[in-house]
C-alpha cells in the first residue's frame, strides 16, 4: 500500500464564513446542475430521485453492505467533517485521530438523514476538485473511490479513534471502473445503510487502463470551479432549498431549452343540447404548466371546463337545417411562469437568443379546431292550400286545381319533392295534369292519371307556383266531390306531418251543353266606302266547354246580292285558322279559347258594291271542342246605305283648365286645341272671348309667336280677335299662346273659341274651356334639424341643415327672414355665406334678425337658408330659439314659420398624457435624450392646436436645456427661456403634428444638480401643456420624469 495522505485540519469557529461560502457554492452547483441536466450527457455525478436538491451519489463498487440487523452504533450528527486529498472523510472537529493508526474503520455506518449525506457529498466533490492539481491521475481516481468508502464510516470518527486504514489509494478502483459501475437510474435512499470499512480497505487495486469514459465537459468545468467554494460545514439542505433549486432548473430549462407544447389529438362530441365538447390532448415536453387562450368563433361561444383540457362550444342561435361549420383557435401556452419586470425582460432576451440559435422553441402553439355543428331539431315543412271555388263541370276543359298554395319551412328555404294525388271520391276518368309555369324548372313525373310527383331542388315560391299549375279534369261524375292530398318534402328530407288537402266539386249535366253566341251588327256600310266590321259585339257562351273548334259565318242566300263580300283582317296574337270559302262565307277553325274566337269574329268585315236590300242577313254557327253544335245559327244584319258627299262642319276641340292665382303672372288658356274639317286645311280668322261668369278684371292676353303670320287684336280686356290666312297648325299655335288672368275671385268663366274657314263657314258649336281664379296660397316651411351646438370661440354652426319649403302656386320666392328669439344674448350673430353669389343677398340688423332678399326659386331659397350660421361670444348653457320665414312672389309669408334651436357651450379643454423614458434609462450629465417618448393629446371639439409648452417644473438646474429641432412639414416654431426652463411651441397645426413635435423635444443637463446625498440621481420633472384653437389649455399637465446621474 502507498503512504496515506495527510488529513486536512479541522476548521474551528468558522461558522459564519462557511455559511456564506456554502451559499455561494450551493448557488454555483445549482447552476451547474441546471446546465448539466439541460445538456443531458453522461457525467461523473448523479442527482437523487427528487432532482431539485442538486445532490449526487457516487458509486463505490467494492464496498459491501453489512447485515441489516447490525446496529448503527456511534452515528454522529455533527457535520463538521474534513476530507482528505484522496477523498476520505476524517472525524468530526475535536477528534484525536492518529495518522499512523492502521486499525480498520468501524464495520459500518447507518445514515438517517439524506440531506446530510447530500451535503457531505457536495463537500467531498468540492474538496476533491480543489486538490486535483496536487495528486497524480491514478491517485485522484483512487482517492475519489476511497473517499466514498470513508464517507460511509466518517460519522463514527467522533467515538472511535481508530485511524483509517492505510493504502486506500491503492485499494480504490480507477475512474474508468467507477464510470462503468455507476447506477443507470439515480436513487435517493431513505433507509439506513452501512458500508464496511474493511471491504473498502480490501478492495483490489485496479491497474490504470486506456479506457475512455464519456463525461460532460460543462459539468466538469462547473465542478472544478465551485470545488474551492465548498465547505465541510455546509448547512444541511432544506425542502425550501430543494424547491428553489428545482425552480431554478425549470427556469433555466424554459429559458434556454424550451420545447413547444405538443397536441396529441383533438376530439369533438355533440351533446343533446346542441353544444359541442372539444377535448384537446396536449402536454408540454418540459413539464411546464399549460394555459389556454381561446380565439372565439363568430357563430358561438367557447369556454374551458375548469381544471380540464375540455372546452364547451355553445352556438349563438340553435342550429336548424344545414350543419353550421365552426372554426376557432386555441393558443396553448407554457409561459405562465415567466418572470416579470426587469428580470422578465432579461429572461425574454435570453430566450430570444436561445431561439435564434435554435436551442429553444416557441412558448405557444396555436391549435385550430374545426367541426360542423349539427342541427338538433329538424323542422318539417307545412303546406296550406285553397281549392278551386267554382265547381267543375264533367267533360269541361281542365281547370286549375288550386287558387292558393303557401309553403312554410323555418329551416329549409328549398323543397325537394311534392306529391299530389286524388284521394277520396276518385273516379276512373279523373286526371291531374301539369302545365309548367314560366321560369319554373321543377321536374314532373306522371305516376298515373290521378297522381303527380314533382321533384328537384327549388325554392318555396317555385313549388308554390308549380302546385298552382296543376289542373284537374274528369269524364265521370261519381261523387259530388273529390279530395286531393298534397305531400311536400324539404331539402333535408323532412315531410309535412299532416298532408294538406283540397276539395274539388264536380257537377254533371244531363246532356252536353251546346255553345251559343250573343252578337250585334256593326256600323252601316256606305257604298264606295271602306269595308266595315261585321260585328260590334261577339260573346260566346258554353257552360261545359272553354274552347271552340269551328265557327261558320255565311250570308243568307235570300238577302245577299252580287258584289257583297265578307273579309278578315287577322288580329295580332290570334292564330285561329281562316278558310275563305267564297265571297260571302268564312270558316274559322282550330281548337282555341272562346276569347280567341270572339276576337276573330270581330275581325270579319263586310262590304258591298250595290244597294240591293237595305240589309243583309248573316248566319253564324258554332261548334265547341266537345263537338257540340249551336242549336240554331245566330243572325245579324249588315246594313248598306248609298254613298253621300256632305261637307262636314268645322269642329273645334280645345283642351285646358286654366287656374290663375290672383296677383301672379297670367296663365296659359289652352294646353292644346284640335280643329277638324277645315277646307284645304286653311283658316282665315278666330275669336276668343270670356262669356258666362265674367267679372271685372278678367283679361285675355297674347304672347306673340315668332314667325307666325296670324295677327291678334285686343278687342277688349276679355276678347281677342285673330285674323289672317293661315294653316290650321298656325292657328293652333296662336290659340295656345293666349293667356288668362284675373283680379278677383268668381265662378268658373266660360271661354268660347270660334274659327272661320276660307268660304266663311264657322264651327257651328264653339269650342269651350273654363277658366278659374284663386286667392294666392301662403307658403309653408318646415325645418328638420337636431339643435346644433356652437362652441364659443369657434366658427358658427349651421342653424338649419334641412329646410323644406312648399308653395303650391308660387315657384318663386322673394325673401326670407331668420330671427333669434328666446335666449338671445349680446354677441349672438347670424351670418350668411351665399351658395350662389349674387343671387340672394343678406343683411344683419346687428341684434337679432338676418334678412335674405332677391327673387329665386324655392330650391335656391332652401339652399340659402341651409347656409345660415349661428355664433355666440357668451351665454354658454343658454339655448337660443330661432324662427325662419319666407315671402313668395305674392307677398305672402308662411302662417307658421319654421322653428329651430341652437345650443352654446364653452370650449372643451384638451387633455395630455405623456410617457417618459423607458425603465432603466438614466442619462448622465452631458447626455442629450428625448424625454417624451409618447404623447397622447385628446380634444373633443378641436382638431388643431395653436401652441404648447414644456417646463422643467421640479429640480430645474442652471444649465438644463430643452430644445426642439423643426420637423419637416410641421408648421411649429419653438423658443426656450433658459432662466425659467420653459420651452414654448407656437403655430397652428393638427393634433398629430403637435404630438410629433412634443416627441421631438430633447433634454440635456450640464450639471448634476444634486448634493452629496443624491447618490441615486436627481430627477427633473417636466410638465407639458397644450393650447387649442379656442385658447384653452389642459388643466392637468402631462408629466414626465428624467433622472440624471453624475
Amino acid at each position: 500500500m502507498s503512504e496515506q495522505p495527510s488529513r486536512r485540519p479541522v476548521t474551528q469557529g468558522g461558522t459564519r464564513p462557511a455559511m456564506y461560502i456554502g451559499r455561494v457554492g450551493a448557488l454555483a452547483v445549482s447552476l451547474g446542475i441546471g446546465f448539466a441536466v439541460a445538456n443531458a450527457a453522461t457525467g461523473f455525478a448523479y442527482a437523487d430521485t427528487d432532482g431539485d436538491s442538486g445532490g449526487s451519489v457516487s458509486a463505490s463498487a467494492p464496498a459491501t453492505r453489512a447485515e441489516s440487523g447490525k446496529p448503527a452504533s456511534g452515528l454522529s450528527t455533527d457535520r463538521g467533517q474534513t476530507t482528505s486529498p484522496s477523498g476520505g472523510a476524517t472525524g468530526a472537529a475535536g477528534d484525536g485521530e492518529s495518522d499512523g493508526d492502521d486499525d480498520p474503520a468501524p464495520s459500518g455506518r447507518t445514515t438517517t438523514d439524506d440531506d446530510a449525506a447530500e451535503a457531505e457529498a457536495l463537500s467531498r466533490d468540492a474538496d476533491s476538485a480543489a486538490d486535483d492539481s496536487t495528486a497524480d491521475d491514478s491517485a485522484d481516481a483512487d482517492a475519489e473511490e476511497s473517499g466514498d468508502a470513508e464517507d460511509v464510516s466518517a460519522a463514527e470518527d467522533d467515538t472511535d479513534d481508530t485511524p483509517a486504514p492505510t493504502g486506500e489509494a491503492e485499494a480504490t478502483p480507477d475512474v474508468a471502473t467507477r464510470a462503468q459501475q455507476k447506477p443507470t437510474t439515480p436513487v435517493r435512499t431513505t433507509t439506513a445503510t452501512t458500508v464496511s470499512g474493511a471491504s473498502a480497505e480490501a478492495a483490489p487495486q485496479t491497474p490504470e487502463t486506456g479506457t475512455v469514459t464519456s463525461a460532460n465537459v460543462l459539468s466538469a468545468v462547473v465542478s472544478t470551479a465551485v470545488a474551492p467554494l465548498a465547505d465541510p460545514e455546509l448547512p444541511a439542505p432544506s425542502p425550501v432549498a430543494d424547491a428553489v433549486l428545482a425552480w431554478v432548473r425549470r427556469l433555466i430549462t424554459h429559458t434556454f431549452f424550451n420545447k413547444t407544447p405538443v397536441v396529441r389529438s383533438v376530439e369533438t362530441e355533440q351533446i343533446l343540447t346542441g353544444q359541442v365538447l372539444i377535448t384537446i390532448d396536449a402536454y408540454d415536453p418540459n413539464g411546464d404548466p399549460l394555459t389556454y387562450e381561446i380565439v372565439q368563433p363568430d357563430t358561438g361561444l367557447v369556454v374551458r371546463v375548469p381544471a380540464t383540457n375540455t372546452f364547451l362550444y355553445t352556438p349563438t342561435l340553435p342550429v336548424l337545417g344545414d350543419p353550421v361549420p365552426v372554426s376557432f383557435d386555441v393558443v396553448i401556452r407554457d409561459d405562465s411562469e415567466h418572470l416579470t419586470g426587469v428580470l422578465g425582460g432579461i429572461q425574454n432576451l435570453l430566450h430570444a437568443v436561445a431561439r435564434f440559435f435554435r436551442l429553444a422553441q416557441p412558448d405557444n402553439y396555436t391549435q385550430t379546431v374545426a367541426f360542423d355543428a349539427e342541427p338538433i331539431v329538424a323542422v318539417p315543412p307545412t303546406l296550406a292550400v285553397t281549392g278551386r271555388l267554382l265547381p267543375y263541370l264533367v267533360g269541361a276543359d281542365p281547370v286549375n286545381l288550386l287558387s292558393l298554395a303557401k309553403i312554410v319551412d323555418l329551416d329549409s328555404p328549398q323543397m325537394s319533392e311534392a306529391t299530389v294525388t286524388i284521394g277520396v271520391g276518385r273516379q276512373d276518368g279523373d286526371q291531374l295534369r301539369y302545365v309548367a309555369p314560366e321560369g319554373v324548372t321543377i321536374d314532373v313525373e306522371q305516376v298515373n292519371d290521378h297522381t303527380l310527383k314533382l321533384t328537384g331542388l327549388a325554392s318555396q315560391a317555385d313549388y308554390e307556383k308549380a302546385l298552382m299549375a296543376i289542373t284537374f279534369s274528369t269524364t265521370d261524375l261519381g261523387l259530388v266531390a273529390r279530395t286531393v292530398d298534397f305531400t311536400i318534402t324539404d331539402e333535408h328530407g323532412e315531410s309535412n306531418l299532416v298532408p294538406a288537402f283540397s276539395l274539388v266539386t264536380v257537377l254533371g249535366l244531363p246532356v252536353d251543353a251546346p255553345p251559343s253566341l250573343l252578337a250585334a251588327g256593326g256600323l252601316p256600310y256606305f257604298l264606295g266606302g271602306a269595308p266595315v266590321p261585321l260585328l260590334s259585339l261577339a260573346q260566346i257562351v258554353d257552360v261545359d266547354s272553354a274552347s271552340m273548334q269551328r265557327v261558320l259565318v255565311a250570308m243568307s242566300a235570300l238577302t245577299r246580292v252580287a258584289g257583297d263580300k265578307l273579309g278578315y283582317v287577322a288580329p295580332a296574337g290570334i292564330t285561329v285558322g281562316v278558310n275563305q270559302v267564297d265571297d260571302w262565307t268564312i270558316e274559322l277553325t282550330g281548337v282555341h279559347s272562346r276569347a280567341d274566337y270572339e276576337t276573330a269574329l270581330r275581325a270579319i268585315t263586310f262590304s258591298a258594291e250595290s244597294l240591293g236590300l237595305l240589309a243583309r242577313t248573316v248566319e253564324i254557327s258554332l261548334t265547341d271542342a266537345d263537338g257540340n253544335n249551336s242549336l240554331t245559327p245566330t243572325l245579324v244584319a249588315a246594313t248598306v246605305l248609298p254613298g253621300v258627299d256632305v261637307e262636314l262642319p268645322l269642329i273645334v276641340t280645345p283642351v285646358g283648365l286654366p287656374v290663375h292665382t290672383i296677383g301672379k303672372a297670367p296663365v296659359k288658356l289652352l294646353t292644346s286645341v284640335g280643329i277638324a274639317n277645315a277646307d284645304d286645311d286653311q283658316l282665315t280668322g278666330a275669336v276668343v272671348s270670356i262669356g258666362l261668369n265674367r267679372v271685372a278684371g278678367d283679361t285675355l292676353g297674347y304672347v306673340a309667336v315668332e314667325g307666325n303670320p296670324i295677327t291678334v287684336q285686343q278687342t277688349n280686356a276679355w276678347t281677342l280677335t285673330l285674323s289672317g290666312t293661315g294653316t290650321v297648325e298656325q292657328y293652333q299655335q296662336a290659340l295656345q299662346s293666349i293667356t288668362f288672368s284675373a283680379t278677383a275671385l268668381g265662378l268658373p268663366r266660360t271661354v268660347t273659341i270660334t274659327v272661320t274657314e276660307s268660304d266663311g263657314d264657322t264651327n257651328p258649336a264653339p269650342g269651350i274651356v273654363f277658366a278659374n281664379s284663386l286667392a294666392p296660397l301662403r307658403p309653408t316651411i318646415v325645418v328638420t334639424a337636431v339643435p346644433p351646438t356652437h362652441t364659443i370661440g369657434r366658427p358658427g354652426v349651421v342653424i338649419a341643415p334641412v329646410v323644406t319649403i312648399e308653395d303650391l302656386d308660387s315657384p318663386v320666392l322673394t325673401g326670407a327672414t331668420v330671427a333669434l328669439g328666446v335666449g338671445r344674448q349680446v354677441g349672438d350673430v347670424l351670418a350668411y355665406a351665399p351658395p350662389t353669389p349674387g343671387l340672394i343677398t343678406a343683411s344683419w340688423n346687428g341684434t337679432d334678425t338676418l334678412t335674405l332678399s332677391g327673387p329665386a326659386s324655392v330650391a335656391e331659397y332652401e339652399a340659402a337658408l341651409e347656409a345660415v350660421t349661428f355664433s355666440a361670444t357668451g351665454g354658454a348653457g343658454v339655448p337660443r330659439t330661432v324662427t325662419i320665414n319666407v315671402v313668395d312672389d305674392s307677398g305672402l309669408s308662411a302662417v307658421l314659420p319654421g322653428a329651430a334651436a341652437a345650443l352654446v357651450k364653452n370650449p372643451d379643454r384638451p387633455t395630455v398624457v405623456t410617457v417618459g423614458l423607458p425603465d432603466l434609462s438614466f442619462p448622465s450629465v452631458g447626455d442629450t435624450v428625448t424625454p417624451i417618448t409618447s404623447a397622447t393629446i385628446v380634444d373633443t371639439d378641436s382638431s388643431v392646436l395653436s401652441g404648447a409648452s414644456v417646463r422643467i417644473s421640479e429640480r430645474f438646474t442652471t444649465g438644463d436645456t430643452l430644445a426642439y429641432a423643426a420637423v419637416a412639414g410641421v408648421p411649429i416654431a419653438a423658443t426656450f427661456d433658459s432662466a425659467t426652463g420653459l420651452l414654448t411651441l407656437t403655430g397652428t397645426a393638427t393634433i398629430a403634428q403637435y404630438k410629433q413635435a412634443l416627441q421631438s423635444i430633447t433634454f440635456r443637463a450640464t450639471r448634476y444638480g444634486g448634493g452629496l446625498l443624491d447618490v441615486i440621481g436627481v430627477t427633473r420633472t417636466l410638465s407639458v401643456y397644450v393650447t387649442d384653437d379656442t385658447g384653452v389649455s389642459n388643466t392637468l399637465p402631462g408629466v414626465v420624469a428624467v433622472t440624471v446621474f453624475r
